[in-house]
Parts: C-alpha cells; structure tokens; sequence
C-alpha cells in the first residue's frame, strides 16, 4: 500500500499522471486493504458465548517457596 501511494505521488509530482489518475491509483491501492478488512468484520465476527465459554480460569499450582 505504502509503495503504491508513493509511486502515484511521484507520478503526479513529476508530471507523468494527472490528478484524476492519481486520484484512481490511489483509491485502486487503498481498497484492497480497507474492503478485505470489512468483509472480515461483518462476516467472521467471533462468537460473544463462544469466547466467554473459552474464558474458563485456571485455578493457580500452588508453589513452595524456599527461604
């Protein structure tokens, strides 16, 4: 995401694309980490009972101590 970001402001700076194709690649180079991200979120949300159920505490092994 980073290098693409950069390589459209490059292109812009020095004239090669224009600002609406700038603005295209950049949004072309943002979307495939925003979009994949909120499929995630909506769909594949871990389960509320599930993780409580996965929360059990483990009683402590007591220890001795040596002094």
């Amino acid at each position: 995401m980073t290098f693409g970001t950069i390589s459209a402001l490059y292109g812009l700076s020095a004239g090669i694309i224009d600002r609406t194709q700038f603005s295209l690649l950049v949004t072309v180079v943002v979307l495939p980490a925003v979009v994949p991200t909120a499929v995630a979120e909506r769909w594949f949300a871990p389960d509320e009972q599930e993780e409580r159920a996965r929360d059990v505490v483990v009683p402590a092994i007591p220890a001795e101590e040596y002094v």
